[in-house]
C-alpha cells in the first residue's frame, strides 16, 4: 500500500462567500503595502498590462494577492497595470490597449462554464497574432483544456497536483530576465504540477522542477518543467507554475520571477526564447568529401577550421573559399591507425593568430609511443621541419575500442592562461592507470614554451623531484578519457571517461587527485572489491574528494567544450546567453547532444531549510538537457565552439573508405548556427560529376537549398573561386577548360538577407580510379579462423595502363584481422592478399555483427584522386533476434529475453504466417543451414525465401511440436544458391494454428554452413 497521498485531478477547488471575498481583497492590499521596493527598474517607453482574473475554480486568496502583486510591479516600475474578472475586454478594440495580458490564476471548474466565449477566444488569438504578450500564472494552463490553440499558447495542459510540499527547483536560463537573479536551486513550497506532455517542442524552459527531492506523485520521479516562455503565433508566451500560495506574492525571488515575465511579454525587456526550441539551430557542412575517420578539430581566430584524419592528415577548411586544403600528411599505414591511433587530437596555442602553433598527438609509425608534438603553421601548411617535440607516452597505450566505434581516448586541450592537458589511455594492465611513475591513463598538465620545452605548473599531484613519479600528472586512475574540455571561466578541466568495470561518465576536476582507479567507478561508488572499496591506496596521494564530480553517461560519451557567451562577438549565429557556462557533451555511440549545467562557481555553497535536500558545492552538477534533438548523426567524435560563437562538430562517419571518394561514408566537419525564431536559409550542391579530363562540363543542382522548402531569394555560384560571381541561376552548368583543382561554392540569399555557403570540390584533368574488391561477395559468410583471401582490381585511365598496379597506394582496411602484405597481379591489373581473421571473437563482442572490408586506391594524379570499394561480411553464426524486418499476418516475431538463450534473447510470438527477414546475404559458398530452435509450442514448417515471404523457395525444416520447455532441437536444410546477394526471409507456417492455440516454437539461431567466403572459397575471381 501506498503512503503517499492521493493526487488530485486539478487545484483544489475553494468556494468563498462574498463578505469573505471582499475581505481577502483588503488584506491583500494591506500585504502589497509591504512588498519589497527593491523591483524599481526603467523603461524606454512605459506599457500597460491587463490582469485577467476571473475563475471558478482557484483559491481566492492568490488571486486577489496577485492583482495586487502586479499593481504593486506596476507602480513600482512604470508600466499601468488593469485589473478585471470580466471576460467582455476580450475585444478588439479593448486588448489593442494593452502589450500584456496576465492570466492570473484562471481556471474553470468542471461543468462550470468556459471562461472565454467563442468569439472572446478569437479576439485573444487575434491578439496574440498581432504580437500582443501573455503570461501565465499556475492554474492559468487549465483555462482552456477544450482549446488546442490556447493549449499552445501556455505550452502544457494540467494533469494532476501534489500536495503543498517543499521543494527545489533547477533554474536553467540565467540569462531570461524572468529568471537572471534567482539561485540555482530555488527552495519553495509548492503544489506541484504534473502535465499530460511537456511544452511543446517550440517552448524554452526557464525552470524544471527537481522531481528527486522526493516530491512523490510527479510521474515517473523525473524533472518537470516549471517556468516556460515561447515565441507562439506572431505574439509572445510566458509561464509560470509559481502563484498558488498568497505568500508567493510576497517573495522577493517570486516578485522578481513575474516581474522579468511581464516585462519580456511585453516586450520591454529582451529575453531568448528559442534557445532549446527545436529547429532553433542550423547545421552547415564544410566538408564532406573524402574525409577518412576523421577524429578532432579546432578553429582558428580568423575562423579556419583544422581538422585531423587518424590516417595521418590535418586539413584546413577555408570558410570564406570553401576550400580544404591538406597541411600536412604523417602517412600512417593503416594497421598503424589501427593498432595505435595513428593522428588522434590536435590544438591551437591561445596565441596562434600571432605566432601560428599547432598542437598534435599521434602515434610514433612504429606504434610503440604517442607522441606530443608542437608544429609551425604559415598559411595553409606545416612544415614538418617546423616539430618540436614536447613528451612522450610509452608504448601500450592500447585501442581495443577502436574497431567498436571509439575514437583512441587520447586528447589535448587549452586553457584560458595558455596551461596544456593531455589526456591519455591506460593499457590492457589498468594497474598502469595507478603507477605514479607512468604516463598512460592520466591527465597531463604542462606549461609549453617558447623554445619547444615545457614546464610543470603548481598543484600537480607530484611536486618536481619526488622519487619514481612524474610531475606532469594532474589526475591518475583514468582507463578511457576520451575528450577533455578546459572551463574557460572556473578552470575546471572536464572529463569523458570510461571507467575501469566499464562504466562511462563525466568528470569535472578542479583540483589532482585520483580519479577512479583501481576500485572506483564515478570516483565513488565501490567496484568488486578489496575490502577498502574506494580507500585510497597504502601509502598514495588522497583521492581528491569534491575535485571529481560524475554525471551518468552512454555508452561513448565525449567531451566538448563549455561555452562562453561573449556579448562583442558581433555574429547573429553565435550561440546564446543561455548556454554560457553550460558544458557540451555528445555520445558517439548513442549519436546525442546535451548539454551538462553546474551550479555556478561564483557563488557561495547553497544551503536549504527542508532537512531532506544536502547543501549543494558550487560546481555541482544541476542537470543534464537534450540539444539539436532534431539533428541526425553517424558517429560524432569532436565538438568545439569557434571564436564566433558557433559549434563545430566531427561526424566520424560509418567504417573507413566506404565513401565514392574513399573517405568515410557520412563523415563530415560541420557548423552549427544558431537561428532562433529566424532561421537561417541552407545551401546545399549537387553535381553530376566532380572530376574528368579537361575540358570538363558540370551540370550544379541547388534543390535542397532554401528555407522550409522554399527556394532562396537569390543564388550566387562562383565555380573557379576567384571571388567573383559567375552565375546566379538555380541549377547552372559550367564548363572547366584548365586542369587544377578548384572549389565550385554557392550562396544563397534567404529572407532578410541571410545567407548560406555550400562547397563543392572539381577535379579537371584526371578521373577517379575505379576499385573492385574480387573473390570476396558482399554479405558473403564467413567464420571466425578463416583466412579470407581477395583480389583488388584497379582500373586508372590515367596513369598508363595497362599495367601493374603499385599496391603501396592500395589500402586494405578490414576489423576483421591482421591483412597479409598485397602482391601485384596481372589480370585483371590489382592487388592480392587476405585477411587473416581471429581464432575467436577476441573482443568479446557479440560475434553476430557485421563487417566491412574496404579497399582505396590513390592515383599519381594531379590533384591526386583516390576510389573506393566496400563490401560488408557476415559471420555464419546468425543471432535470430538480429533480424532486420519482421511482419507476418499476425505482426510478426518478437525477440525476448531468455537466461539460458545464445546472447540471452531468443525469438518468440511466433505464428503461422510470420516471417523475419535479414540483411541481403550471399549463399553462394554456403551449402546448409542449421536452425537452432526450442520446440515449446504446437511446431511448424520454417521456410528459407528470396526477396520476399513467398520469394523463390530455398530450403525448408519442420520443428515438431512439444510440451517441453526444454527440448533444444537443431534441424538442418540444404539451401540452395539464388545467385547473388538476396534479402533472406525465413517464414514459419502452420495452418493448424489458432489464437486458441500455443505459439509454434522459439527460435535461438541460425548457423550457415559450408566452405563460405574463408579458407574453402575459390582461388580466383
Amino acid at each position: 500500500m501506498s503512503s503517499c497521498p492521493p493526487l488530485r485531478s486539478g487545484p483544489a477547488s475553494q468556494v468563498f462567500p462574498p463578505p469573505l471575498i471582499a475581505l481577502i481583497a483588503i488584506l491583500a492590499l494591506i500585504l502589497g503595502s509591504v512588498l519589497a521596493t527593491t523591483h524599481r527598474r526603467t523603461h524606454a517607453a512605459p506599457f500597460r498590462v491587463l490582469v485577467y482574473s476571473k475563475s471558478t475554480n482557484a483559491s481566492h486568496g492568490p488571486v486577489a494577492a496577485g492583482i495586487q502583486a502586479v499593481r504593486e510591479l506596476g507602480a513600482e516600475n512604470g508600466f499601468d497595470v488593469e485589473a478585471t474578472s470580466s471576460s467582455a475586454v476580450f475585444n478588439d478594440a479593448d486588448l489593442a490597449r494593452f502589450q500584456a495580458v496576465v492570466f492570473n490564476n484562471t481556471e474553470p471548474t468542471p461543468g462550470g462554464g468556459r471562461l472565454l466565449e467563442t468569439d472572446e477566444r478569437a479576439a485573444l488569438r487575434s491578439y496574440i497574432r498581432a504580437g500582443g504578450g501573455w503570461v501565465g500564472l499556475h492554474a492559468a494552463a487549465g483555462a482552456g483544456s477544450d482549446w488546442d490553440w490556447y493549449a499552445g499558447l501556455t505550452g502544457a495542459v494540467l494533469d494532476r497536483s501534489t500536495p503543498v510540499r517543499t521543494g527545489r527547483i533547477h533554474v536553467l536560463d540565467h540569462a531570461h530576465p524572468s529568471t537572471s537573479g534567482l539561485p540555482d536551486l530555488w527552495e519553495r513550497a509548492e503544489e506541484w504540477y504534473d502535465r499530460r506532455a511537456d511544452p511543446a517542442p517550440d517552448a524554452h524552459i526557464l525552470a524544471r522542477i527537481k522531481a528527486r527531492d522526493g516530491l512523490t506523485g510527479l510521474d515517473e520521479g523525473r524533472d518537470r518543467p516549471w517556468s516556460w516562455c515561447q515565441n507562439y503565433d506572431g505574439g509572445r508566451s510566458w509561464f509560470t507554475a509559481g502563484g498558488h500560495a498568497t505568500r508567493s506574492f510576497r517573495e522577493e525571488g517570486f516578485l522578481d520571477h513575474l516581474l522579468g515575465g511581464i516585462e519580456w511579454a511585453a516586450g520591454a525587456k529582451p529575453g531568448d526564447c528559442s534557445a532549446t526550441r527545436t529547429g532553433s539551430f542550423r547545421r552547415t557542412a564544410l566538408a564532406t568529401d573524402g574525409l577518412a575517420d576523421p577524429v578532432d578539430l579546432a578553429v582558428a581566430p580568423d575562423l579556419r577550421v583544422f581538422f585531423a584524419e587518424r590516417t595521418g592528415k590535418v586539413k584546413v577548411i577555408d570558410q570564406r573559399s570553401m576550400r580544404v586544403s591538406t597541411a600536412i600528411d604523417f602517412a600512417y599505414a593503416p594497421e598503424t591507425a589501427d593498432r595505435s591511433g595513428g593522428l588522434v587530437g590536435l590544438a591551437l596555442d591561445p596565441g596562434f593568430a600571432r605566432n601560428g602553433r599547432l598542437y598534435v598527438l599521434r602515434s610514433e609509425k612504429a606504434g610503440k609511443r604517442l607522441l606530443l608534438s608542437r608544429f609551425t603553421v604559415s598559411g595553409n601548411t606545416v612544415e614538418p621541419a617546423s616539430e618540436k617535440q614536447l613528451l612522450t607516452v610509452p608504448a601500450g597505450a592500447g585501442n581495443e575500442n577502436s574497431r567498436e566505434g571509439h575514437p583512441l581516448s587520447a586528447s589535448l586541450a587549452f586553457d584560458a592562461q595558455g596551461v596544456l592537458y593531455t589526456a591519455t589511455p591506460a593499457a590492457a594492465d589498468l594497474t598502469v592507470a595507478d603507477d605514479p611513475n607512468d604516463l598512460r591513463g592520466k591527465i597531463l598538465r604542462i606549461v609549453p614554451q617558447d623554445d619547444g620545452t615545457y614546464t610543470v605548473p603548481e598543484g600537480n599531484l607530484h611536486a618536481p623531484g619526488t622519487a619514481d613519479t612524474r610531475p606532469e600528472i594532474l589526475a591518475s586512475g583514468l582507463r578511457h578519457p576520451y575528450r577533455i574540455a578546459a572551463d574557460p571561466r572556473s578552470g575546471a578541466l572536464l572529463v569523458a571517461d570510461q571507467g575501469p568495470d566499464g562504466t562511462v561518465g563525466y568528470r569535472r576536476i578542479t583540483e589532482a587527485g585520483v580519479a577512479g582507479r583501481p576500485y572506483c567507478a564515478g570516483g565513488a561508488t565501490p567496484h568488486k572489491s578489496p575490502a577498502d572499496g574506494c580507500a585510497a591506496p597504502a601509502g598514495g596521494p588522497p583521492r581528491a574528494t569534491g575535485a571529481v564530480t560524475t554525471a551518468p553517461a552512454t555508452d561513448a560519451p565525449l567531451s566538448g567544450s563549455v561555452y562562453h557567451h561573449d556579448p562583442a562577438v558581433s555574429e547573429t549565429t553565435a550561440f546564446p546567453a543561455y548556454f554560457e557556462g553550460k558544458w557540451l557533451s555528445y555520445d558517439s555511440a548513442g549519436r546525442r547532444f546535451t548539454t551538462l549545467s553546474f551550479t555556478r562557481v561564483e557563488r557561495a555553497d547553497q544551503t536549504f531549510t527542508d532537512p531532506r535536500s544536502d547543501p549543494v558545492d558550487a560546481g555541482s552538477l544541476q542537470s543534464v538537457d537534450g540539444v539539436f534533438e532534431d539533428m541526425e548523426w553517424n558517429r560524432p567524435t569532436a565538438a568545439r565552439f569557434g571564436p564566433d560563437g558557433s559549434l563545430y562538430v566531427v561526424d566520424h562517419g560509418l567504417d573507413g573508405g566506404t565513401g565514392s571518394a574513399g573517405g568515410n561514408e557520412g563523415a563530415g566537419v560541420h557548423r552549427i548556427d544558431y537561428a532562433g525564431d529566424d532561421p537561417l536559409p541552407e545551401a546545399t550542391i549537387t553535381a553530376d560529376r566532380d572530376n574528368g579530363s579537361a575540358p570538363l562540363t558540370v551540370a550544379f543542382d541547388s534543390a535542397v537549398s532554401g528555407l522550409h522548402g522554399k527556394p532562396p531569394e537569390a543564388y550566387a555560384w562562383d565555380f573557379d573561386g576567384d571571388g567573383t560571381t559567375d552565375s546566379t541561376a538555380a541549377n547552372p552548368s559550367h564548363t572547366y577548360r584548365g586542369k587544377g583543382g578548384f572549389t565550385a561554392r554557392l550562396t544563397v540569399t534567404g529572407p532578410g538577407g541571410a545567407t548560406a555557403l555550400a562547397g563543392q570540390e572539381i577535379t579537371v584533368g584526371n578521373r577517379r580510379p575505379e576499385v573492385t574488391i574480387r573473390q570476396q561477395h558482399d554479405g558473403g559468410v564467413f567464420t571466425f579462423g578463416d583466412t579470407l583471401a581477395f583480389t583488388v582490381a584497379v582500373t586508372d585511365r590515367d596513369d598508363g595502363e595497362p599495367g601493374p598496379v603499385d599496391c603501396s597506394r592500395v589500402v586494405v582496411r578490414s576489423p576483421l584481422g591482421t591483412g597479409t602484405p598485397l602482391r601485384p597481379v596481372a589480370r585483371p591489373p590489382g592487388c592480392r592478399g587476405a585477411i587473416v581473421t581471429a581464432a575467436g571473437d577476441r573482443h568479446g563482442r557479440d560475434p553476430d555483427l557485421p563487417y566491412t572490408l574496404t579497399a582505396q586506391y590513390t592515383d599519381r594524379g594531379a590533384p591526386a584522386l583516390t576510389g573506393s570499394a566496400s563490401l560488408t561480411l557476415r559471420t555464419a553464426f546468425r543471432e535470430a533476434e538480429h533480424f532486420a524486418a519482421t511482419g507476418g499476418a499476425h505482426d510478426g516475431a518478437v525477440a525476448a529475453g531468455r537466461t539460458n538463450a545464445s546472447g540471452d534473447r531468443t525469438l518468440t510470438e511466433i505464428e503461422d504466417g510470420d516471417w523475419i527477414a535479414f540483411d541481403p546475404i550471399h549463399l553462394g559458398n554456403v551449402d546448409s543451414v542449421m536452425v537452432g530452435a526450442i520446440a515449446c509450442g504446437i511446431g511448424g514448417t520454417i521456410d528459407f525465401r528470396a526477396g520476399s515471404p513467398t520469394g523463390r523457395l530455398l530450403g525448408s525444416v519442420s520443428v515438431a511440436g512439444t510440451r517441453s520447455r526444454g527440448a533444444i532441437v537443431s534441424p538442418t536444410t540444404p539451401l540452395e544458391d539464388p545467385g547473388g546477394g538476396v534479402e533472406l526471409y525465413v517464414v514459419f507456417t502452420n495452418p493448424r494454428w489458432s489464437s486458441e492455440k500455443s505459439d509454434l516454437f522459439t527460435v535461438d539461431w541460425l548457423h550457415f554452413r559450408g566452405p563460405g567466403n574463408g579458407k574453402g572459397a575459390a582461388a580466383h575471381p
